[in-house]
């Protein structure tokens, strides 16, 4: 009976996805505006990542993270501490220490000039910020146009996930009460309140991402994620207003490999590599997790972080046309395309900054950006990873690189990558 049933949705969603594909390719269908307002996509206004406004901080204001040489006991913090006017705030799980400058008058940069010069310390930098990437059987799925031209339906008839994959989304969290994610939900982590909280989506972003990355199948409601049967762990490293720190995104992506996390996403990034996050990276590879991040939506070849580190998976974003999305980032550093414009997914129940201050709906909405196409490709991820458990994150690269759909100059380029990926030929 249970087999019956998988089948029956595979099929419901197969067709619904596949007319859609058809309505796609005759141009039927145009792209979305970016910002979907809360009764129409042309009524919305930009938002302020995306206006010529002054560029905001990139850093935390006396901040500063140091990684010692060797881990530090509380003596030795307490000695070094009152040495250079600091007072440690936290400690990551790879020993890198979090300080609060005690005397604001200071610069962070002469600082860290100071500590450059102790024997003890391997390296210290700022804290830097990074901000979400975005711009704006299953009854909704033949609205998912995204899914419909990467081949999902097709992939679906071969895997829909295994729950033995567990997909990290480290953002603003995720709604734990949403009905599309509560099945595929697995205990995630609060970094910003060190877990004494659950990772409670209050922005948005972060529910909107999980929804594509595995919202349930065959639940009779709302949508389906890329990777339907894969389970879903909520990482809250960004606070309401989608902003947080490259030392809590790095807390969260090792609290995820801690706690069984085999493919990590982050719709986040800024213009600077942080070395804490560096390091957190390095680890998930080494420890045979697979990252995938989005490129940025600045419309430029400008390296973003951690997109452009060594290993990951970078992700630019294409439209249903399968032109690039004129929003998305581009370049050398770009692995491949999914479809970023116009992307229906889950957004939290109630009320959260999204919905009260930037027009978009509860329940699910449309949004735009390279934050959508990753969660996307994380769940092709997923697929790939239930039927190749044994794959390397570097052989899962490669096999979504090399089965991608070439767009623009045959080949490798620096506008497409390696081109659009294809669910079906990623999971053969």
């Amino acid at each position: 009976m249970q087999n019956m049933k998988a089948n029956t949705m595979k099929q419901v969603l197969k067709s619904s996805l596949l007319a859609t594909l058809a309505v796609v390719a005759s141009g039927a269908l145009t792209a979305c505006n970016r910002f979907a307002g809360p009764t129409s996509l042309s009524q919305r206004p930009l938002l302020n990542a995306q206006t010529r406004a002054p560029r905001p901080a990139t850093y935390v204001s006396g901040q500063v993270v140091v990684q010692f040489r060797s881990r530090p006991n509380p003596a030795f913090l307490q000695q070094f501490s009152q040495q250079y006017g600091l007072q440690p705030m936290r400690v990551s799980p790879m020993g890198s220490v979090l300080f609060r400058q005690l005397n604001r008058s200071a610069s962070t940069q002469s600082v860290m000039q100071s500590l450059s010069r102790s024997s003890m310390v391997e390296f210290s930098h700022p804290n830097r910020l990074y901000r979400r990437f975005f711009t704006v059987n299953d009854p909704r799925s033949s609205e998912q146009s995204g899914l419909a031209v990467i081949g999902s339906s097709k992939a679906w008839d071969i895997t829909m996930g295994s729950p033995n994959v567990t997909i990290a989304v480290i953002d603003s969290g995720a709604d734990l009460q949403h009905p599309d994610l509560l099945p595929n939900l697995v205990p995630g982590y609060n970094v910003i309140s060190q877990g004494q909280t659950p990772p409670q989506d209050d922005n948005g972003h972060g529910t909107h991402a999980s929804g594509i990355a595995a919202a349930a199948g065959d639940n009779r409601i709302g949508i389906a994620g890329a990777c339907p049967r894969c389970k879903l762990m909520p990482i809250k490293a960004l606070d309401a207003q989608g902003s947080g720190t490259g030392f809590d995104v790095a807390v969260g992506v090792v609290w995820a490999i801690e706690n069984g996390a085999t493919i990590i996403n982050m719709s986040l990034g800024g213009e600077e590599s942080d070395p804490t996050l560096e390091r957190a990276v390095k680890y998930a590879l080494s420890r045979n997790v697979a990252v995938v991040v989005a490129a940025g939506n600045n419309a430029t070849d400008v390296p973003m972080y951690p997109a452009a580190l060594p290993g990951v998976i970078s992700v630019g974003s294409v439209t249903t046309n399968q032109t690039r999305s004129d929003f998305s980032n581009f370049g050398r550093w770009v692995s491949v395309m999914a479809p970023g414009s116009g992307i229906l997914s889950t957004m939290p129940m109630g009320p959260v900054f999204m919905t009260t201050n930037e027009g978009y709906r509860n329940e699910y909405d449309l949004m735009d950006g390279t934050s959508m196409a990753a969660p996307m490709v994380a769940g092709v991820v997923g697929l790939i990873r239930s039927r190749h458990p044994n794959l390397t994150p570097a052989q899962i690269k490669a096999r979504l690189e090399g089965t991608a759909i070439d767009l623009g100059t045959p080949g490798f380029d620096t506008e497409f990558g390696h081109g659009m990926i294809d669910a079906f030929r990623s999971v053969l």
